[in-house]
Order: C-alpha cells, then structure tokens, then sequence
C-alpha cells in the first residue's frame, strides 16, 4: 500500500500534472474545436510523445551507466499513461467524423453490401486499431501480478510489441495526415520522434552488445 501511494506521488501526480498543462495549452491553441475533436487530438498528440519517452528511458539508463532492470516502476508508470491517453484516443476518435457510423472507419458500402476500406482513411482506421489492440494487451499485463506470474523472458517479450505498436501508431498519424491534406506534422514532430526513438534504440543495442562482450572475454580470461 505504502509502495503505491509512493509511486501515486513520484510519478503519476507529476505525470499527470504535465499532461493537465499540456491540455490546457492544446486547449487555447485550438479552442474552436468541439469537445470531443478537442479530447481526440490532445490525448493523440501526448500519449504519442509520452510513448516515444517511454521507448528511450532503458537505452538513457545505458548511455548513464545505470541500473536497467527488465521492469522499473517509472518506465512502467509512463507507459501506463501514455498508453491510457492513446486508448482513449483510439475511443474518441471513432465519433468525429462519422458520428453514428463508426463501422464506415473500416468498411466502404457498395451497391453489394460492404467491402474492407483500403484507401488512405481506411488504412488509418486499420492501422490504429491494431496499435490500441496491442495498447490493451500492453497495459493489461503492465503490473507486478503477471510480472510475477509470467516467465520474466515472456513477459519482457509481450512488452516488446510495444515497439510494433509505436511504428503503427506512426503509420496510423502518417495515413490521416495524407487524408487531411496537412503534412506538416509529419516532418515536424512524427519523423523526429520516430528518428530518435530508432536513433536511442540502435544506441541501446550497441552498448548492450559492447557490455556482452565485455563480459565474455573477462570469463575467457578467467577461465
């Protein structure tokens, strides 16, 4: 109990003051927005860089010669709000453009019936669903009861696919940028997160590479 008050204080308190003061600057921006547009695209915008922080906290914790355990309360919080912003995301943002239709997101109607939406939108739609389907999975097993539970390699390979939904999560921003005619954001904040995600990545790879080595040719000396 102590331990969750900690973590409330540390992490989520700050965290969520952060997101607060980042929505109400989104807000003045761009208060012609109904609410739920406005909710849309706040929680889309924050919870992709929050996510994008998240993917680079164990590759920092390498470069400052830090502990880097498989789970850490932080990374974890962080991914948790991060996440929890982008599911609601995902929710909201079926009622804006075709509110009371949300099955024409992923289905164009034809003389026929209906066929899978393939077009830019479409592909959007698609690509996002599957992001906040893995969000779900993501967050569902993001606590100390299926850490403990799960086989520690198991359960760090389930949060892997937290990379998997970043890239669609990016694909999902790319497809609706094309389909709104507006490739700004593109070039200034998806291809910069996207390039210093990889970026910390390959960083993260290769010291944990260097230090594998590192401590092989110790045991060969030893031996």
């Amino acid at each position: 109990m102590n331990e969750t008050i900690l973590r409330l204080k540390k992490h989520y308190l700050p965290l969520l003051s952060l997101v607060l003061i980042a929505g109400l600057i989104f807000y003045f921006k761009r208060a012609n927005r109904d609410t739920i547009t406005f909710i849309t695209q706040a929680t889309g915008y924050i919870s992709i860089i929050i996510l994008s922080i998240s993917l680079i906290i164990g590759s920092v914790n390498l470069l400052l010669k830090h502990k880097n355990p498989i789970s850490t309360y932080l990374r974890r919080d962080i991914s948790i709000i991060g996440g929890t912003l982008a599911v609601i995301h995902s929710i909201t943002g079926l009622f804006v453009h075709l509110r009371g239709k949300t099955w024409l997101y992923f289905l164009n109607k034809t003389d026929h019936g209906y066929s899978i939406r393939l077009d830019n939108f479409g592909l959007a739609n698609y690509t996002g669903l599957i992001s906040a389907i893995i969000l779900l999975i993501l967050l569902i097993t993001s606590n100390d009861y299926f850490f403990k539970k799960l086989n520690q390699s198991y359960w760090k390979n389930i949060q892997r696919l937290s990379y998997l939904m970043f890239i669609l999560a990016l694909i999902h921003c790319f497809y609706y940028r094309i389909v709104k005619e507006n490739l700004n954001l593109i070039y200034c904040i998806y291809i910069p997160l996207f390039i210093t995600v990889l970026i910390f990545q390959m960083i993260g790879v290769y010291l944990k590479l260097s230090d594998r080595k590192i401590t092989q040719d110790s045991g060969d000396k030893t031996m």
